[in-house]
């Protein structure tokens, strides 16, 4: 009886298993996305705002292998739901020159450092990648202090 009740109490609380998605705010702010490293779990949302004038697009060969494409509207506030586990490098493409983009790292894949040095070579492939370079360190850099890599 007791094991019914409190059941009960936390299915009328959202606390079954499905209730444990986080969300995450993005905002634009200038010709940056504050902050522009997030951890997040599958199953978490993410939201940009104060997207007046921006967008995000990921970069196709910066997200896990089978990821469908994000390429929002411009001047649209967005959220996403990420499912596979992963990093993803998105941007602001009319931004991209002044490095406006961001990480995302999506549960807890296998070689990060590998990841990153995967999408470094990219970067050496195709010149148009080059301000991710940046990112990437800083992803790495942060990923490091938090004692994540």
């Amino acid at each position: 009886m007791a094991r019914r009740f409190l059941w009960s109490i936390c299915l009328l609380l959202g606390l079954t298993s499905q209730g444990y998605a986080e969300e995450f705010e993005i905002q634009a702010v200038g010709v940056k996305f504050a902050p522009m490293v997030v951890v997040l779990q599958p199953g978490d949302r993410v939201s940009w705002t104060n997207m007046p004038a921006h967008l995000i697009e990921t970069i196709d060969v910066m997200v896990p292998e089978g990821t469908e494409k994000i390429k929002t509207e411009m001047g649209v506030d967005v959220s996403f739901v990420f499912e596979n586990e992963g990093v993803y490098v998105y941007k602001c493409t009319p931004h991209w020159g002044a490095r406006m983009g961001g990480v995302l790292l999506v549960g807890n894949p296998s070689d990060i450092d590998g990841i990153i040095d995967s999408y470094m070579e990219e970067i050496k492939k195709d010149k148009s990648l080059l301000p991710a370079k940046g990112l990437l360190k800083k992803f790495r850099k942060q990923l490091q202090a938090q004692g994540l890599l």
